[in-house]
Order: C-alpha cells, then sequence, then structure tokens
C-alpha cells in the first residue's frame, strides 16, 4: 500500500520547471526578463518586430528604426523609405535600385557596404545585418566588429544577473542569471568573463549571456577584472593577490562562436601583496599595473593606504617594483573627533599620471572621517600630493578620465539600519577635475524634496562618450550624468527634468547593489 500512494504522489507531481530569478518569469522552460526581452515582451509569446524593441514590457521602434505608415524601416538602408518614410520626405527606390545611407543608387558604392537584397549595408555595424545578412541583434544590441553585444554591462550582485544597456537611446536589455553574486564582468573575443564573488571566474556568450562550461577558480573575495587578451588579471581581495591567467587556444574560424564552449584560461602567475593590505582596484598602463592597497580597517590598517607598481612585462612572473605612500595624518585633514585613514579604492592614469580616490575613513567605526581627496601620482618623480574634491564629495570611491578631465563618484557617508538598510546618506554624487587637478563642476545625487525616493550612493561608473553611467550602491539603478562644457547635466536620474534612471539591477525587496558597471570595447 506504501508503495502504490508513493507511486501517486509522485506521478501527481507537477513539473515546476526552471526556479526563475528576480525579475525573471517562467515562458516554457525558459525564464526571461518580460520587460526587456523582444521575444516575450510583457507577456509570453508577445514578439516585438525585428526593428522593434522591447522597452518596460512594450515594443517601440529599435534605435535606427522609423515608424512609418504603422511600421518600423531602417530609412538608411530600405529601398521602400529610403532617407524617410515614403510620401514623407523618403524616396521609394525605383526596382533596380539599392538604398544606400538613405539614398537611392544604382549600386553600393561605399568600400565599408555589403549588398544584402536591395539594402547596402556595413556588416561590422549594422544592427540589422550584423556579420551576416538578414542577422538581426536581437533586444538592444548593438553590433560591434561583425558580433552583436551591448554597449556597456551592469553585473547586479544582489540578483546574480548581468545586464545589457544600449547607449544613446539609454535602452536596458533583458536581466539574464549568471552566477549568484556577480561583482564584475570584462570582454575577451566573443565571451563575456563574469568575475562571481563565490570564488569563480565564469564565462558566458557575448551575444546573449547564456553561460558556458568554461570556469576557473580565483581567490578570496575576487573584486576586479582586466582583459589584456591573451591574458586576463584578477584582483582577490581577501587572498591580498593580483592572480594572472592566460588564453590556451585559437578562436575557430569561419561563421559562428569563436569559443563555443568557453575560453581555456591558465593560471600562469600571481602576487601576494601580503596580509591584510585588501588590494581594491587596479589600472593597467603599458606593461605596468597599479593596485590599490585599501588595507583592512578591522586589523591592520598600516598594511594598506598605499598604492604598488607591479610589473607585467612578462605576465607569468609579475613583480612590484614600486610602492607608493599615501598621504596621512592631519595631511588628510580628518573631521573635528576623528581620526582617518586613506583608504584608496578606485584608480585610473591619465595623461603620465596616477590617481586613487580616497575614502579618508575614520578605522574607529568605518565611518567618513575627512573630506574627499584623491591622490595624484607622479610615477616619474615619486611625488604624491592631494587634490581637493569640494565639501559635496564624501567617501570618493571611482575615478575615470572624460577626455582631458577626470571624473570622481563619491559614494558619501551612508548610515545603515540593522538590517543593512540605508537610511540616510550626505555627500554622494560626481565631482569633474580639470587639467590641473582642479575642480570644475559637481554634481549631487539626492531624492526629490517631500518624496519616498530609495536614497541613492553614487558606486563605480563607465564612461562612453561625454556620457557616465553610474552605479547605485542601493537600488540597483544606474543614473546618466553627462558632461557638457563646464558642467554635469543629468539625463536619467532623480532631479527635475530628467528621465527616471535605467532600472537595470531591480529587486524587490532590499538593498540592490550595482557591483559594475563596465563599457564594452
Amino acid at each position: 500500500m506504501f508503495l502504490v500512494t508513493l507511486s501517486l504522489l509522485l506521478t501527481g507531481c507537477p513539473d515546476e520547471g526552471p526556479l526563475c530569478s528576480e525579475g525573471q518569469s517562467r515562458c516554457g522552460d525558459t525564464c526571461v526578463d518580460l520587460s526587456s526581452t523582444s521575444s516575450h515582451c510583457g507577456a509570453c509569446g508577445v514578439a516585438c518586430d525585428s526593428t522593434e524593441v522591447c522597452v518596460e514590457g512594450g515594443c517601440q521602434c529599435r534605435s535606427g528604426a522609423t515608424l512609418c505608415g504603422g511600421e518600423c524601416v531602417v530609412t538608411a538602408s530600405d529601398p521602400a523609405h529610403c532617407g524617410g518614410c515614403a510620401g514623407a520626405g523618403g524616396t521609394t527606390c525605383a526596382s533596380d535600385q539599392v538604398c544606400e545611407q538613405g539614398e537611392c543608387k544604382a549600386a553600393c558604392s561605399l568600400a565599408s557596404s555589403e549588398r544584402c537584397d536591395r539594402s547596402c549595408v556595413d556588416l561590422d555595424t549594422d544592427a540589422f545585418n550584423c556579420g551576416a545578412c538578414g542577422n538581426v541583434c536581437t533586444d538592444s544590441r548593438s553590433c560591434r566588429g561583425g558580433t552583436c553585444t551591448y554597449d556597456l554591462i551592469a553585473a547586479c550582485f544582489n540578483t546574480g544577473q548581468v545586464v545589457g544597456i544600449q547607449v544613446g537611446p539609454d535602452v536596458k536589455g533583458p536581466s539574464v542569471a549568471v552566477g549568484t553574486s556577480p561583482q564584475t564582468v570584462a570582454r575577451m573575443q566573443d565571451v563575456l568573463l563574469v568575475l562571481d564573488a563565490s570564488m569563480r571566474l565564469l564565462q558566458a556568450r557575448l551575444s546573449d549571456y547564456g553561460e558556458l562550461p568554461a570556469r576557473n577558480t580565483t581567490g578570496l573575495v575576487p573584486n576586479h577584472l582586466l582583459v589584456q587578451d591573451p591574458y586576463v588579471f584578477v584582483l582577490n581581495s581577501t587572498s591580498n593577490t593580483l592572480q594572472v591567467l592566460r588564453r590556451d587556444g585559437e578562436p575557430a574560424g569561419g561563421p559562428g562562436p569563436r569559443f563555443p564552449e568557453g575560453i581555456t584560461l591558465t593560471n600562469v602567475g600571481s602576487v601576494n601583496f601580503g596580509a591584510n593590505t585588501n588590494p581594491y582596484g587596479f589600472t593597467l598602463q603599458g606593461s605596468d599595473v597599479y593596485v590599490t592597497l585599501l588595507g583592512n580597517l578591522q586589523t591592520d590598517v598600516s598594511a594598506g593606504g598605499k598604492v604598488v607598481r607591479v610589473s607585467v612585462a612578462d605576465p607569468s612572473a609579475p613583480a612590484i617594483t614600486d610602492t607608493f605612500e599615501l598621504p596621512t595624518g592631519e595631511a588628510l585633514k580628518p573631521f573635528p573627533g576623528h581620526t582617518s585613514v586613506p583608504s584608496p579604492a578606485g584608480i585610473s592614469t591619465h595623461q603620465g599620471r596616477v590617481y586613487a580616490a580616497l575614502g579618508n575613513l575614520d578605522p574607529q567605526n568605518f565611518s567618513v572621517g575627512g573630506p574627499g581627496l584623491l591622490a595624484r601620482i607622479d610615477p616619474a618623480s615619486r611625488e604624491v600630493d592631494l587634490l581637493e574634491l569640494g565639501e559635496g564629495c564624501l567617501n570618493p570611491f571611482w575615478v575615470v578620465p572624460v577626455g582631458e578631465r577626470l571624473l570622481v563618484s563619491c559614494s558619501g557617508a551612508a548610515t545603515y539600519d540593522r538590517n543593512f538598510n540605508l537610511i540616510d546618506v550626505q555627500g554622494t554624487g560626481l565631482v569633474l577635475l580639470g587639467a590641473d587637478g582642479g575642480v570644475v563642476a559637481s554634481f549631487s545625487l539626492r531624492c526629490p524634496q517631500g518624496t519616498s525616493c530609495p536614497l541613492p550612493s553614487a558606486g563605480r561608473f563607465a564612461v562612453v562618450g561625454n556620457r557616465a553611467y553610474v552605479g547605485d550602491n542601493n537600488a540597483g539603478r544606474l543614473f546618466v550624468v553627462e558632461v557638457v562644457g563646464d558642467s554635469l547635466v543629468e539625463r536619467r536620474g532623480l532631479g527635475p527634468g530628467a528621465e527616471p534612471p535605467i532600472p537595470a539591477c531591480s529587486r524587490g525587496n532590499g538593498p540592490s547593489l550595482v557591483g559594475d558597471v563596465v563599457a564594452i570595447p
């Protein structure tokens, strides 16, 4: 009787299918993001046309397409609507003509053009004919070098997902589960490398983020990732190491994926910076890597407060070649009642110098101990000086060049409750520095007065052109701020006149950290 009952129970169990992550819904046997998946837009099975993209659950013309008579068409190459909608500024080309860059012609004339039916397109950049005629980049992907990819990728630490963004229209692609807690990403060939807090370097297809079987083990708390093909550099904060891996094997020839099973990466070298150094950020400059040593504020703060130079001229034998001690004590201008240590985080090279964002934290309670500062290092003379970032910037975190200038994000002085909910933040935003290191403009991130908006905290960010895409440390948003002359203009954010932030790493409950925002070359 027991076996019969068990059999009935087992055969009666429904097939629950995949367990979908935050923000995803089950469509058949697949988890999809209904807000931005063009094949399931707003509901399972609702598909957008090839010239459309899914935005917040609705189909609309994608970048490069124009609405003509209820249909989205590519007027740059569509012979029926060449140069614009037919009858409304555009032309219908004759049957023996082609459309090239919005003009009817007898034949394709540009060296970059390939004829696809009666359209002349650049297979390297045309999202509707990417790499081959008729190969459409789905969702909001762009075409780069004949490969469909996003312009920008956000790593969603708390939701275990990566999300692509198309720059310009700032359209979010579908969120895709990769790993458990992705910290940052990087591109290598046609593969997306995903550095996960679970001590794994994962791989996914660049075209759709489908996870690949190839993977590697990292050290404790992997924090930052850089690629200089055929080498991959991983910074492991708690293991206090720089890990070097090398790509083995060459890409497959012909059409299709270059690495269909992923890239075989082999550990070839490492550097140990010493106990409690807590390496946090790094940047590559030629054959040198510059690394910030944040230090362990809970044990030995003296192990941090430095920038080290590591030669990777021979990546299999990386070696520390110099150490730059950052200013301490009164040089950091600690606030009354506080002591502070440099606490360097983000780092960048610019015009022959190295710049490190100094959190200037109080080791007694990890609070902000002094004003926002940026360390400027001359590697040749070994001179180190400090640049003040102004009263509106506390806890500087990330630094990235913008043309001849530098942009710094300030995480702010944050207060959390016992459940790690952000309940107050002061001094968070961006600071723009001129070529001389002086403050040109500053921008504060804040909720509109009288609203219940989740508090913002600026984190890591990427720059594309003159636009900064700033990750939110609290509510999973991306803020878009543009450098216009000597001003910082909020394009997507919380202020008046701005479009809403990009909901890159939305989460139903609890904080959501944008681990990193990375521009894809």
